[in-house]
């Protein structure tokens, strides 16, 4: 599949509508954020159930472009996207020759095929935008707000404003771009600084409205996302810290912080065991991540009451779990007996053995100066 799909339209950075609905009122953020949401994980077996099944006889082709309108439908790309990871999808025949059925639908003009076979080049994302593919906009639009010249951010700022009350892949593209922004080297905040910076109080609370609405029924690897990005801006808003705390509550009582086995490395080149391998990995990350975040609020009362025991008990979680170096840093610094993990992190006590391998066994001698260059013969 193309990179167009995989990391432009990932359920990392953002969703993709299939059809633009007229904007709904706009809601303010200020009017979300005073609510008292209750946040719902989307279990996976609720995703797939309508997820198209291939028929034994069927025709492959019009499973495959079933697939794709599914994989797109409006508002759900966001939840369905991270499925496909670029192989054929599930139960197409072995003798179905994926890569001809795509370009065979996208020469036919299927909208999804076509992003897909031709979503690298961005004169083809123009080219479906001008008319009136709202997923090759909302791609360019991204692109924009990301890398765009001034004048490019303000448009499409505004562009996407005027989606994401009617669609939350939208209001998730929008919101993950807000709270995503880091400090600049030219010191200015905000999505508009001539270089980018860090967001702005305002910029938090509009990104996290946004997130807050998307999180009322999200699978859970949006919400781990949801829930880090919004505590990465704790202690700037007390109404988003509110809610960045209940949806990594709702993440931590959901997951659990196990470390996965070493594998046998050379077993990671069967496809079936590394896709287990990988998605134990992002399980863990996805407990580690949830579980940092809401122990640094737990330890600062943000969102909510002290709970130093709590943070301590979450941060050694994540620590004995994936030996995160925050949670070392975090125990250590609450006064948490952690020297068990200090070779990991410090390297050897003196006169200890050389862990990190970094002397040299042996005298070594000084490295002479090179002599210097004769001087050229005259004439």
């Amino acid at each position: 599949m193309k990179a167009f799909l995989l990391a432009g339209l990932s359920a990392v950075i953002l969703g993709a509508c299939a059809s633009t609905p007229p904007p709904a009122a706009t809601r303010i953020p200020e009017a979300i954020l005073a609510e008292s949401v209750t946040f719902r994980i989307i279990p996976m077996e609720e995703i797939l159930a309508s997820e198209p099944r291939f028929a034994p006889g069927g025709d492959a082709k019009a499973y495959v472009a079933s697939y794709l309108d599914w994989l797109a439908a409006p508002g759900h790309l966001m939840e369905r996207s991270a499925m496909f990871t670029g192989g054929p999808p599930p139960g197409l025949p072995d003798d179905a020759d994926f890569e001809a059925i795509l370009m065979a639908l996208a020469s036919e003009g299927h909208t999804a095929a076509m992003l897909m076979n031709e979503g690298d080049d961005i004169d083809s994302l123009v080219g479906l935008a001008d008319k009136g593919d709202p997923t090759a906009k909302l791609a360019i639009e991204m692109t924009n707000i990301s890398v765009g010249s001034l004048q490019q951010k303000v448009d499409a700022l505004a562009w996407f404003r005027s989606q994401a009350p009617a669609n939350k892949d939208a209001a998730f593209a929008l919101g993950t771009t807000l709270l995503s922004q880091a400090s600049g080297m030219d010191g200015m905040d905000g999505m508009m600084g001539a270089f980018g910076g860090a967001a702005t109080p305002g910029e938090v609370r509009e990104g996290a409205a946004m997130l807050v609405e998307v999180a009322r029924a999200a699978p859970l690897d949006v919400m781990v996302q949801i829930g880090t990005l919004m505590s990465m801006h704790a202690g700037v808003d007390a109404a988003v810290d509110k809610h960045a705390r209940k949806i990594l509550e709702l993440v931590v009582s959901s997951t659990k912080a196990e470390a996965v086995p070493q594998p046998d490395f050379s077993s990671l080149e069967d496809p079936d065991v590394y896709a287990r391998y990988e998605a134990q990995m992002m399980s863990l990350n996805s407990a580690v991540e949830s579980r940092i975040g809401l122990a640094d609020m737990l330890r600062k009362g943000l969102g909510g009451a002290t709970d130093v025991e709590l943070a301590k008990t979450l941060y050694r979680e994540a620590l004995v779990a994936a030996q995160d170096y925050r949670a070392y840093e975090a125990l250590a610094a609450m006064g948490v007996d952690v020297s068990e993990y200090d070779s990991l992190f410090m390297g050897p006590a003196d006169g200890g053995d050389d862990w990190w391998d970094l002397e040299p066994e042996g005298d070594v001698p000084d490295t002479p100066e090179p002599a210097p260059a004769p001087n050229p013969a005259p004439n």
